[in-house]
């Protein structure tokens, strides 16, 4: 009278990775990662500042501080030179 559907959960399935996005992934967290220690690393860091240090474009560096702020990673504590400086929210 009733039927059992039997669903296939991932680990039964094989998974796919696309290799683009995963790599994109890991280049993403590398570098957010690099930004996170040069902040943790000073008091203070200006967008430049951790710029200059990572070898990042200031462009890039302002979207991954922006994102770490609005996740509450990193906190704005100042001003220097016309520019905002950044700490770990964890000091």
């Amino acid at each position: 009278m009733f039927t059992t559907l039997k669903m296939k959960t991932m680990s039964e399935g094989k998974r796919k990775v696309d290799k683009a996005k995963a790599k994109a992934v890991a280049e993403y967290r590398k570098e957010q990662g690099l930004i996170l220690k040069e902040i943790k690393s000073r008091k203070s860091a200006t967008i430049p500042e951790i710029s200059k240090a990572t070898g990042l474009e200031e462009s890039d560096v302002f979207k991954y501080v922006t994102a770490l702020t609005q996740f509450g990673k990193v906190r704005v504590v100042g001003e220097k030179e016309g520019y905002l400086t950044y700490t770990s929210a964890k000091e």
